[in-house]
């Protein structure tokens, strides 16, 4: 189906090229390309393709939905079209056959020129086809909605139906053309959209999430931090985004830090990649040197199967809006401060008691309806965001117990 009127998520300056691109696609797509046939659809088990340029988060919520696609269809082969960066999101997943790369320009944050970008995009876009182009696929599936889809590689592969978003061109290529509904969705829910003509259906209420790691002793663990297994559960903070105006200050973070250290007698971890986490580190220790044994820096440290397992293994998480915060919230009480964030759009699918608390004034009065999740709309991140935050915790503190029972 070719869509008639196209509802592209851009500015006019990039919506207008993306007009007259699809022109031309439009065109080529009433041609040879309509006519080919592959047979019927093997709904016993179907091969199916899903598409994805976005990053370790996007992954990790798509990762919901395979679980479901394989309820619909137990015998479905699924492979993966994704950036290389998502690895660390697919790696021993077993509903995956397979991982082929295509690293899109557009979604490469690489410390790259943009040379060097578009190099990597053509490169891995040829070995993409070549490594795809003789499996006969069912279904594919291109789940990005915003900008940078994949499914403009479809002319090269042998695809029966194929379901996409012609939100950012290329949707002349698709069997079944969406576009993103007018008002503010999770992304989980249009990952549903695009998959429901397969047959495939879930709720984002009622989805399970999952994070496929290794299991690690609290032993392993803690030796990566260069300490001993402490006795009390520890409180994790991640206060790193990869955007910079979703973060919030080393001030306000040091003072969250420091009431934690008041309230509880538990270690605190302080991870990251960034030198912001070490400033933050050296800021509170600075502030609280009688703390030092509890205070525990891991920049650079902890892996994402490390995150996952310590979380397990703590008593909460304190996050911006980013990758930690998807994977604390299965594992702890996570409570994330979601500043300039896409509000609805990215909150956490949780399995643990979970509270967003977000700037996005188009989400004031949407949230999730899951057990244990809140979120609630704030102006600003100042010392009444503090004092709510501290709030939380103390609250759990009362009914979650914050010693190690494995170690007493």
């Amino acid at each position: 189906m070719i869509g008639k009127e196209r509802k592209y998520c851009a500015p006019r300056s990039i919506g207008y090229p993306l007009q007259l691109l699809d022109v031309v696609v439009d065109g080529y797509a009433r041609g040879s390309y309509k006519k080919r046939s592959y047979g019927p659809v093997n709904t016993d088990a179907p091969a199916v393709l899903i598409m994805t340029s976005g990053h370790l988060g996007d992954a990790l919520i798509l990762s919901f939905a395979f679980p479901l696609i394989r309820a619909r269809y137990p015998n479905a082969q699924i492979d993966v079209l994704a950036g290389s960066w998502c690895d660390p999101i697919w790696k021993d997943n077993p509903y995956i056959r397979r991982v082929v790369h295509l690293n899109h320009v557009s979604t490469n944050r690489r410390n790259l020129s943009k040379w060097g970008k578009w190099q990597e995009f053509f490169q891995t876009s040829r070995s993409a086809v070549k490594a795809l182009r003789d499996t006969v696929y069912d279904y594919s599936v291109d789940v990005r909605f915003s900008d940078s889809p994949m499914h403009f590689v479809l002319p090269w592969l042998k695809v029966k139906q194929k379901f996409g978003f012609g939100t950012r061109g290329f949707g002349g290529l698709l069997d079944r053309e969406f576009f993103i509904p007018e008002g503010e969705i999770h992304n989980f829910d249009l990952i549903l959209t695009v998959l429901k003509p397969m047959g495939v259906n879930g709720s984002l209420e009622t989805v399970e999430p999952y994070f496929v790691h290794p299991s690690q002793t609290l032993a392993q663990l803690w030796a990566k931090l260069n300490r001993p297994v402490p006795i009390q559960k520890p409180v994790l903070i991640f206060p790193e985004s990869g955007n910079e105006v979703r973060m919030l200050s080393i001030e306000f973070w040091s003072k969250l830090a420091t009431q934690l250290l008041a309230e509880t007698s538990c270690p605190l971890i302080f991870s990251g990649q960034k030198a912001f986490t070490t400033a933050l580190y050296e800021r509170v220790l600075a502030d609280n040197p009688a703390e030092a044994d509890r205070l525990v820096p891991a920049v650079g440290n902890l892996n994402l199967s490390d995150v996952a397992s310590l979380s397990e293994q703590s008593q909460a998480a304190f996050t911006l809006d980013s990758l930690p915060m998807h994977l604390c919230c299965l594992g702890c009480p996570t409570f994330s401060f979601q500043k300039n964030g896409m509000g609805i759009q990215f909150f956490p699918i949780s399995s643990q008691p979970t509270t967003v608390l977000h700037n996005h004034l188009l989400s004031r009065d949407l949230t999730i309806d899951r057990p244990g999740f809140v979120s609630d709309y704030v102006s600003t991140f100042d010392d009444t965001v503090l004092e709510r935050a501290m709030n939380w915790f103390t609250s759990l503190n009362k009914h979650h117990p914050t010693v190690d029972e494995s170690i007493r």
